[in-house]
């Protein structure tokens, strides 16, 4: 950091512990004369520091014993910091803690006597100086000062992230609050199994003890170090977690069990482009009875009857699944029952469909009626697919499956695809402050990571938000163009290379002091981005009013990737040309030319003469697999429910409409989405 950056810093940082003698309190009081003298110094500063220097040294002259004194020298130490003599600060610094003792701003005076230090290469005489200052006199804005500084100077990454803990707990803005999570998951994501041990014991039970374990939970599977990770997963579970976290806490508690069990989880899903030329799934003759439990009435049930069309469309109730022609070979009976969104009525369903005798459940959808659901099906030991996204449904229920496409294997197809093809290493994020957004910077990030890309712009907007403008800023830099500004450019270009080695909220503050330097002619610098591509984890809704934004804030060229909430038809419609060449995922891709999505299509539109959506697509897909197990054996077969279990466990690459399957041992299956690219303004796939 520069020194005019520190200057800046530590100028608000002392005025703010300065003033306390001035207004009052229970301690001596400065008289009217010294009140007026001091004052008058005072309001000299920013405007002239000469002259607000000698004053404050003729204050001390005429009042040496002032209660204001102790503040009179510190702010002499301030202008010299502002100034940029740095030497002449910090000997006036020390000159106010030799003089002053039992002020009670001489803390504050420590910990910019430790910035200086630091700044200027002296770790250890900073630290010393940190050592002495006593935390609890410091107000909220220096008590964060000291733990940035506390952080800096640490190189235990243990005590690195109880600093980052007590910074976290200090910061009031809810972005700072987002930014300093930031660094809390990268130095994790760096720590060893051990420091993340002492790390977690020396925050308690504060955040982030809890994410700190769950790391040393997966660190010491990934090892074979079985009992530390049972050991990392008890104290987790006791401390709190979000909800993005009690999901991570669900996960490795699984992969212990399937490790205890020998099981493991497999590697990677093949590509699509691997199974191009595989029809859809082969069910015929297929014999059973399938339980469907859907919302069909109530709020929801416009999406129980798009999913009921994909089951009865799988199921062949139409005959062959293009709806033409004869019946083919499949004998399958379904029974439907109405979950209304409610989770009781979803268990009565379940009970009722298991007293039945049916094969398996296809259903509910909703977190809650599929928890109840759940929970009844394995007490049956009846096989359900649940179509939701919670990873938790199927957690310790053997009978219980969730084949919906997670957020995570989109984020990691993204980061994998921008990579592998177009040799992007440079990323940045623009995220809503939600559970949401904060949940897939956080996946982004970590997928970025262990593909060797790296994070160098991080910015959040209020979710409400329509004007994007700042935090666009945040994420830009400024470059001259022109020959003639030469050395403006040079010293732009020496600020950039700067920014590219600080992590991603120094970077982005470091950018912000570019956007004030200005060439010869005294203009602001022209923008230049310094990342490949910008993820924005939002809807499409949201995307069509940032595209344009970062258009005119110069940042046009980057390549924009997002989720499956981008890909509607209005995103090209309204953004046009701001969206050129994004690049997003998709659940379900209703126009592509592969045969075994193809085949699903066709047979909808003349089954129902409207277009598939993403929620039959996935219920088609989840009747599949269960059919695909009641093939080649009697209706009257013993334990078929076991050979649904079994054979849907063993599913490896399945081509499913919704993308590449694979079940894994804990119940909930792995996808590989579909990509598509916005190419001269229309959607077409990728892949």
């Amino acid at each position: 950091m520069s020194w005019r950056a520190s200057a800046a810093i530590l100028s608000g940082f002392l005025l703010l512990s300065g003033c306390a003698a001035l207004v009052g309190g229970d301690g001596p009081r400065a008289s009217e004369e010294e009140r007026r003298a001091y004052a008058a110094a005072v309001s000299q500063q920013a405007d002239d520091p000469g002259a607000a220097e000698r004053a404050f040294t003729e204050f001390l002259a005429r009042f040496p014993s002032s209660v204001l004194a102790d503040d009179a020298s510190k702010r002499l130490g301030q202008i010299a910091l502002d100034q940029g003599d740095e030497d002449l600060a910090l000997r006036r610094f020390h000159q106010t803690l030799s003089n002053y003792p039992d002020s009670d701003s001489v803390d504050a005076v420590r910990i910019a006597i430790a910035r200086l230090e630091h700044g200027r290469g002296n770790a250890l005489a900073a630290a010393a100086m940190i050592k002495q200052a006593r935390l609890s006199r410091l107000n909220v804005v220096e008590q964060r000062e000291a733990f940035r500084l506390m952080l800096d100077v640490s190189d235990d990454p243990a005590r690195k992230l109880r600093w980052l803990s007590r910074l976290r707990r200090a910061e009031r803005d809810e972005d700072a609050v987002a930014l300093v999570d930031v660094e809390i998951d990268t130095l994790i994501q760096k720590m060893e199994a051990i420091d993340l041990f002492r790390g977690a014991e020396q925050i308690g039970r504060q955040i982030p003890a809890g994410r700190a374990l769950l790391q040393a939970a997966d660190l010491s599977l990934d090892q074979g170090e079985i009992d530390r990770a049972r050991r990392a997963i008890k104290l987790a579970s006791k401390l709190p977690l979000d909800d993005l976290y009690q999901a991570r806490l669900i996960t490795v508690s699984e992969r212990l069990r399937l490790r205890d069990e020998g099981l493991s989880f497999d590697a990677a899903l093949p590509r699509i482009e691997d199974l191009a030329d595989l029809g859809g799934a082969d069910t015929a003759g297929a014999e059973g009875t399938l339980g469907v439990v859907l919302p069909l009435s109530g709020p929801f049930a416009h999406f129980g009857e798009e999913s009921l069309r994909g089951v009865l469309l799988a199921a062949g109730i139409f005959g062959a699944d293009d709806g033409t022609g004869p019946p083919d070979t499949r004998r399958v009976r379904v029974m439907i029952r109405d979950s209304a969104a409610d989770p009781e009525q979803a268990a009565r369903a379940v009970r009722e469909l298991a007293d039945l005798e049916v094969s398996a459940i296809i259903g509910p959808l909703l977190k809650e009626e599929c928890e109840a659901a759940a929970a009844v099906a394995e007490s049956e030991s009846v096989p359900l697919l649940a179509l939701t996204a919670s990873e938790a449904v199927s957690a310790g229920r053997p009978h219980v499956f969730r084949v919906r496409t997670q957020t995570r294997e989109e984020v990691a197809l993204l980061v994998d695809y921008a990579v592998r093809e177009l040799g992007a290493q440079r990323f940045a994020v623009l995220y809503p402050r939600d559970t949401y957004g904060r949940g897939l910077r956080r996946m982004f990030w970590e997928a970025v990571e262990e593909q060797g890309g790296r994070i160098v712009g991080v910015a959040s907007y209020d979710p409400n938000a329509v004007d994007f403008a700042e935090p666009i800023r945040r994420l830009v830099g400024f470059v001259l163009l022109t020959s003639e500004e030469k050395q403006a450019l040079e010293e732009r270009e020496a600020l950039e290379r700067r920014a590219r080695r600080l992590p991603a909220e120094e970077a982005a503050a470091l950018r912000l002091e570019g956007q004030a330097m200005t060439g010869p002619n005294g203009e602001l610098l022209p923008p230049v981005v310094d990342f490949d591509v910008l993820f924005i984890p939002e809807s499409h809704e949201k995307v069509v009013l940032i595209a344009p934004q970062l258009a005119f804030h110069g940042a046009e060229q980057t390549r924009l990737m997002g989720t499956s909430g981008w890909h509607h038809s209005d995103l090209v419609k309204i953004a046009r040309e701001h969206v050129e060449g994004a690049i997003f995922t998709t659940h379900f891709p209703v126009s592509s030319e592969l045969l075994f999505v193809r085949s699903f299509t066709d047979g909808y539109r003349r089954a129902y003469s409207q277009e598939p959506d993403v929620f039959a697509a996935q219920a088609y897909d989840a009747t599949n697999l269960v059919l695909l197990q009641l093939t080649g054996f009697s209706f009257g077969d013993d334990d078929v429910r076991e050979r649904v279990r079994t054979g849907i466990l063993a599913v490896r690459a399945h081509p499913g409409v919704t993308g590449v399957l694979r079940m894994q041992p804990d119940g909930n299956a792995r996808k590989r989405p579909f990509l598509l690219r916005v190419e001269r303004g229309r959607i077409v796939a990728v892949e």
